[in-house]
């Protein structure tokens, strides 16, 4: 079978292994493994009869939209009332590290799940990354303190990189004709709490005795259903067939890149809390600031001469993967969206109830802009996927689009509701249909083997962006308040006679959200009219420097857009996996347990680290021409 072939049609070279009928595959990290047929789904025709009915895939399709809806539950909600919340627990400097300490959570988690996933199996990910969920979210419901939230949310947010990974888990056990749609359906289903979660959020602190709280008790409840689900009814082919004739699990826990790790999460760690302290906790210019960012960066710059020189084990991010162009425009694409998505997830909240309203319930409805042009944008995007042809320019026109309406919200004041509105609502569909073109399509560009590897290696870069955009446009946002009230308030209150010496109380009660007569002394109904006027000023002009910021991003995103391919010569009607009966895992189990050592013996050679250029593989360079499996 050619290597051309092997990519359009996804089928497997088929061999004979001490008696057992295996599929031969070759990884992008330049091993070659053995997998037994019984655990590869085949042609679609070839499907056992009422395999998509089965109680054990509908029961794993509705555990996976569940974990997708609990990775909503401990961000959305959360990071749509930290003002609230933070008031409740104590007023905190540190309450922006709730929404930054989930996104990056997110990227160090997405690339050892994927990797691992790849190794050992779905199940075990899927299991531990629910229980994290499920322990985050009790953490969330007994917290006292903001540090004790931000804990929780570090839980919730290494959990969600499992809980968002569908792409992975379901997307293996459809034809690659479907994934597109099957994206759609798992997006569409926590459409609740991703389009709606603001309101939500908001009705449970205005109706409920717990409040906020009731946002991870949500969790909590819905995490329990899923693990059931998962636990009785998802069972993935096991390590033993997909490593017939390979190494051991102790094996192939020692070869785990463990110094990559540890370079790649401390490196994320320290750039990101170096740029969280630029300008709020210390100014950008100060040794703790400086120091944290560079030592960050030098470690993932590290990292990366590691991987592509140094690791003698399997690489934690092979530098094969990003031979492929169309990839790389994938993972670039995917993170600034995610960039503006997450950003503006915490944003947003705080653009309405500064500048159009105060009323809880309104600014939950209007941030709903945010969930909802993403929601409606994966929706059309999954489709578009598996249904239009010539993805690459759909993305480009896309990202043009989001660039024409996310840009002008620089121009936005207190007079520009509606506009603001309606950019909002269009840029983010757009965004929201690039996000799932991405997490479907790179799936796609490399064989069904590497789909873990690949989407964790998008999804941990995605993230980082995520996370590096809220910390960044957050430090960006309090900066220019820092200038922009006392410039503008600090005016507006002398001239309506607030005496100069009542000025730092004032700017202290700003910060509290608490402008009263116990607060700031000698101030009157006409001081805090003047001040609420004023108030929004400095808020538009801070924001429209936030929105400046963006310009470069959305450069660089409409130029990778036309590295994305096009996706035709993948959307094959070949299944990569199938759910596998007890009789199927207990067959493979015992067969290893006999001859295991005698199968290792006989295929040293192949099942070791080898060069691809030795089996059947595509050319690296060629974007259309992935390793043949």
């Amino acid at each position: 079978m050619s290597a051309n072939k092997s990519v359009h049609d996804g089928k497997l070279h088929h061999e004979t292994v001490d008696g057992r009928d295996v599929a031969k595959v070759a990884h992008l990290d330049g091993t070659v493994d053995y997998i037994d047929v019984r655990a590869v789904g085949g042609d679609l025709e070839s499907m056992p009869a009422g395999y998509y009915y089965s109680p054990k895939f509908l029961g794993s399709f509705v555990a996976i939209c569940l974990s997708s809806i609990c990775a909503y539950l401990g961000w959305v909600l959360p990071a749509n009332t930290l003002s609230i919340i933070n008031a409740d627990l104590g007023t905190s400097p540190n309450i922006n590290w709730v929404a930054s300490v989930w996104t990056l959570g997110c990227c160090v988690a997405f690339l050892l799940i994927g990797r691992l996933s790849d190794i050992f199996g779905r199940k075990w990910m899927v299991m531990f990354t629910t229980m994290l969920s499920l322990i985050g979210c009790i953490l969330g419901a007994c917290a006292t303190s903001v540090n004790m939230l931000i804990g929780a949310n570090l839980f919730n947010g290494l959990a969600a990189a499992g809980q968002l990974s569908f792409g992975i888990t379901l997307g293996e056990l459809v034809p690659n004709k479907h994934r597109g749609i099957v994206a759609s359906v798992c997006f569409m289903s926590s459409l609740p709490f991703a389009v709606f979660g603001p309101v939500i959020a908001r009705a449970f602190i205005n109706y409920t005795t717990s409040g906020w709280r009731w946002s991870y008790y949500l969790g909590i409840i819905i995490n329990v259903v899923t693990v059931l689900l998962f636990f009785f009814l998802y069972h993935p082919p096991t390590y033993d067939q997909l490593h017939i004739a390979g190494k051991t699990k102790w094996h192939a826990v020692r070869e785990i890149d463990y110094i990559g790790i540890f370079l790649f999460v401390v490196g994320c760690v320290l750039f990101l809390v170096g740029l969280s302290w630029g300008g709020q906790t210390y100014p950008w210019v100060s040794a703790p600031t400086l120091c944290t960012l560079l030592l960050g960066a030098a470690t993932v710059f590290i990292f990366v001469v590691w991987e592509v020189y140094f690791c003698t084990v399997q690489p934690l991010m092979p530098p094969r993967l990003f031979h492929n162009t169309g990839f790389v425009g994938i993972v670039i694409v995917a993170s600034i969206g995610s960039m503006i998505y997450y950003s503006m997830t915490v944003l947003w909240p705080t653009i309405i109830s500064t500048l159009y309203t105060t009323n809880s319930i309104e600014i939950g409805w209007q941030s709903s802009v945010v969930g909802g042009g993403i929601l409606l944008g994966q929706f059309f995007g999954g489709i578009a996927l598996c249904f239009l042809p010539g993805i690459k320019y759909q993305a480009v026109v896309a990202s043009a689009i989001a660039m024409a309406c996310i840009t002008p919200l620089s121009a936005l004041t207190v007079d520009t509701h509606t506009m603001c509105i309606v950019l909002g609502v269009i840029g983010l569909t757009c965004i929201g249909y690039i996000e799932c073109v991405s997490l479907a399509g790179v799936t796609l560009v490399h064989a069904s083997q590497d789909i873990g590897l690949a989407t964790g290696v998008m999804g941990s870069i995605r993230s980082l962006g995520g996370a590096v955009a809220t910390a960044m446009y957050a430090s960006v946002l309090e900066n220019k308040l820092a200038v922009n009230i006392p410039r503008y308030v600090g005016s507006a209150a002398t001239a309506a006679g607030l005496p100069n010496t009542s000025l730092p109380a004032l700017y202290t009660a700003i910060a509290a959200g608490n402008v009263t007569t116990a607060t700031v002394p000698d101030i009157t109904d006409t001081i805090r009219r003047a001040v609420n006027a004023s108030l929004k000023t400095a808020y538009a002009e801070s924001f429209k420097v936030v929105f400046y910021c963006t310009i470069p991003f959305s450069v660089i995103f409409i130029a990778a857009a036309f590295l994305v391919p096009n996706m035709e010569p993948y959307l094959h009607l070949n299944v990569a996996k199938k759910l596998q009966t007890r009789t199927d895992r207990r067959d493979a189990s015992t067969a290893v347990a006999v001859d295991h050592e005698k199968a290792i013996a006989a295929h040293a050679e192949d099942s070791g680290a080898i060069p691809l250029e030795s089996v059947a593989v595509a050319p690296a360079t060629k974007q259309a021409d992935e390793p043949a499996v």
